[in-house]
């Protein structure tokens, strides 16, 4: 069955989003897919920049949520309102300051109206 939902296109971990004000890009710095540290716990400060497409009028409310491997939450974003009509794409992005306790691999999910639209894997070394 398939949900009257927006769908996530592209979700990238990065050092920096800046956004021009005349032709609305982004450019999206320090892309990256994990983290190798020295050592844990490590406190952790980046950006997660988001894009969604829905074809039709409509307002969602999106956030985003950083879990462990056992599902355990470490941290969310506000929920944010998102209007699609004019344009079929809405981006987010979202700062983040998390504290990692350990190495392993974590999750970012993305809800919207409350509903999981898709995972994304942070790996930490």
């Amino acid at each position: 069955m398939k949900l009257n939902l927006p769908t996530v296109n592209a979700f990238l971990n990065c050092q920096k989003v800046s956004q021009d004000v005349i032709n609305k890009s982004y450019s999206l710095v320090g892309v990256f897919q994990g983290f190798n540290s020295p050592g844990y716990p490590l406190g952790v400060e980046f950006v997660t920049f988001c894009r969604l497409t829905y074809d039709e009028t409509a307002e969602f409310q999106v956030d985003i949520s950083l879990h462990d491997s056992n599902g355990i939450k470490l941290s969310d974003s506000l929920p944010r309102k998102i209007a699609f009509g004019e344009t079929s794409c809405s981006d987010l992005v979202t700062a983040w300051r998390v504290m990692i306790p350990a190495p392993g691999t974590y999750i970012f999910k993305i809800f919207c109206n409350n509903l999981n639209l898709a995972d994304f894997k942070l790996y930490c070394r």
